[in-house]
Parts: structure tokens; sequence; C-alpha cells
């Protein structure tokens, strides 16, 4: 008998695993997905974010699942484990598309965030290592000391992956707050240039100004930040 019930608690376990990681059109509904809290990440297969996590809307499935391995493999480099943010460039501007991910919590509070100028209008479809190139970076980022500067409350980024981003901190890729990045904007865009987006960034990650400092002061000093770009 004790068996029995036994297989039957391990095969509805592995049901539940199953559909808390089966992508529903690309996206994870944030409280179908399972993510045990920081600061050791085990090693399992099942680490995910917490059932009771609550947000209005989804997280990138693919873009998750890449950060939470990479974050997983690397977790040694990264002494801010509370905090994950992904920045999910397949979405437009006018999209919260950055998920700031409280590990602790299990909680998901969504940001607007812009692209730099080069990389698109509405939508960020060119990205660059290059310098001058005014392309956002993609990929895994480290974040960096906060500092204040001609934008505010900023933090410093370090690109992780040779050939990708590992030129951002010489091309200056930082987060800062900007007032171009606000529902204002993008109504006064539609106005002036009639396209609904937000303001563009050097290829800065640019938040709006009024939570750039409680953000900063949450993801500084070795958090990872992922930019996904769909590939």
């Amino acid at each position: 008998m004790e068996r029995t019930v036994l297989r039957l608690l391990v095969a509805v376990a592995a049901f539940s695993l199953a559909w808390v990681f089966l992508p529903a059109s690309g996206v994870c509904r944030a409280r179908a997905i399972i993510v045990r809290p920081h600061p050791h990440l085990p090693e399992a297969a099942e680490w995910a974010l917490p059932r009771h996590l609550r947000t209005k809307g989804y997280l990138p499935c693919g873009a998750l699942n890449r950060a939470v391995q990479y974050l997983r493999t690397h977790r040694s480099e990264f002494p801010n484990r509370r905090f994950l943010t992904i920045i999910d460039y397949t979405e437009p501007s006018t999209s919260k598309r950055l998920f700031l991910i409280d590990l602790d919590r299990g909680t998901v509070t969504r940001l607007l965030v812009s692209h730099g100028k080069n990389s698109g209008k509405l939508y960020a479809t060119r990205f660059s290592n290059r310098p001058d190139s005014f392309e956002s970076p993609r990929g895994f980022f480290l974040t960096g000391p906060e500092y204040y500067g001609p934008h505010g409350p900023s933090m410093v980024l370090y690109g992780l992956q040779k050939g990708v981003n590992d030129n951002s901190f010489a091309r200056k890729i930082v987060m800062h707050g900007a007032y171009y990045v606000s529902r204002g904007a993008i109504r006064l865009n539609r106005r002036l240039h009639g396209m609904a987006r937000l303001g563009l960034s050097e290829g800065c990650p640019a938040i709006p100004m009024r939570e750039a400092q409680v953000v900063i002061s949450k993801i500084k000093d070795g958090s990872l930040l992922y930019v996904y770009a769909g590939r």
C-alpha cells in the first residue's frame, strides 16, 4: 500500500513539473512557474520560480529558462543572487518588457525599458557590441556598482560574453533613469512622430526615472541581467 501511494505521489510530481515548464505561445504564466529561494541554487533540474508568484502578465519562457540555467551554472560569479532581471527585446517598447524577479519573495515587477536609437524604433531588431554603434547589446550581464551620473541614479553593467557584449563597459552601456521612458513619452512620440513608442537611448537600457533609484538599489553589485533578443 505504501509503495503504491509513493508511486502515485512521484507520478503526480512528475506531471506537475512537466506542466510547469510547458510554454504557452512562447511565454510562461508567472503563476505556473516554480523557483526556490536563493541563496543556494541547487543543482536539481526542478529549480524554478515559486508557485505563489504573482504578476500581471507573463514571463518570457525561453528567456527565463536560459537565465535560470546561466545563473545555476555560474552562480559563484553572482554575489547578489536574490534578484534576476530579464529584458525581453522581442516585445515593443510600449510593453513593460523588463522583468525584475525577486527570488526571495517570489514576485515579479514589470517596467518599461528603452533600447538604442540604432536598434530600431518601436522594436529592437539590431544589436551590437561595437563602440559608437548606438545599438543595444544583448546577452548576459553582471550588474556593477551604483553611481550618480548625468542621468541621475545609474548602474554599471559588465558584459559576460566575448564578442557579444564584452565591450559594454568600454562603451559606457549602463542602466539609468530617463524621462523619455514613460507613458507620457509614448503619447508624445505618437503625437510628434506618428508612432507610439518610448524615447531612444544610445544603447543603454534606460528605465523610468521615478523608479530608477529603487530598482538599481536592488539589483546592483553582482546580480544577473539577461537581455533577451530572441536568439
